[in-house]
């Protein structure tokens, strides 16, 4: 069966954190190029940290994505288009910190002349604390696409079209129903990309038919 995954000879992986995990996992999950997205914790010392036993450590998004449809760089645009990063972000702690994980050199290089960019656009300092990246601990189920289970009926249709329930978090189409109950693309976005995941034709017709049942 497939993973619905949009399908990619280079994928590469980005890891950050701007308050909630909820939020940006919707936000980056519908974008073009991005094939997978989940929510954890990171960045702290804490041992195997939970939701309520956190820690040091910061609720965090990491997605994968292909370079050749989505950069690097345009991933960090919208990261810090989109959160006040100029602003003291350890006033409640670490859990909402603005944090950015750096994977290899390309990706801290790359940061730090995005970062000169959007300061020399936006008048601010960016107060983003940078670390090379380390240790990334998934959140509890509960939390992953955690939009998407505003919508029972889709949901369980869309989790029994896979062997597990990770396969389902971790699916291009997980990403893109919990970007698009909030809001975020358009269901003719959704419908382009079918035939990158090689979709069987009763699978095609049974992901339209929750396209519809999340939209009416």
């Amino acid at each position: 069966m497939t993973n619905f995954n949009r399908r990619s000879h280079n994928i590469q992986t980005a890891t950050f954190s701007m308050g909630c995990f909820w939020g940006p996992d919707s936000r980056f999950g519908h974008l073009p190029g991005v094939i997978r997205t989940r929510v954890g914790y990171a960045g702290g010392t804490t041992p195997n940290p939970t939701y309520k036993l956190l820690g040091d450590h910061t609720e965090t998004v990491e997605i994968d994505f292909d370079p050749e449809v989505i950069s690097y760089s345009e991933i960090l645009t919208i990261f810090w288009d989109n959160h006040d990063a100029a602003k003291d972000r350890n006033y409640k702690g670490r859990q909402y910190l603005s944090l950015l994980f750096y994977h290899n050199v390309e990706q801290h290089q790359t940061l730090q002349q995005v970062k000169k960019d959007w300061e020399n656009t936006n008048y601010k300092n960016i107060q983003t604390e940078i670390q090379p990246y380390s240790t990334f601990y998934r959140a509890e189920d509960r939390h992953q696409k955690y939009f998407l289970k505003r919508y029972p009926k889709a949901l369980e249709a869309i989790t029994s079209l896979f062997p597990t329930y990770s396969d389902y978090v971790d699916s291009t189409i997980a990403a893109r129903l919990n970007g698009f109950v909030r809001e975020y693309g358009l269901l003719a976005e959704i419908k382009k990309e079918l035939d990158f995941w090689g979709l069987t034709e009763n699978e095609k017709n049974s992901l339209m038919d929750l396209l519809h049942i999340i939209r009416w």
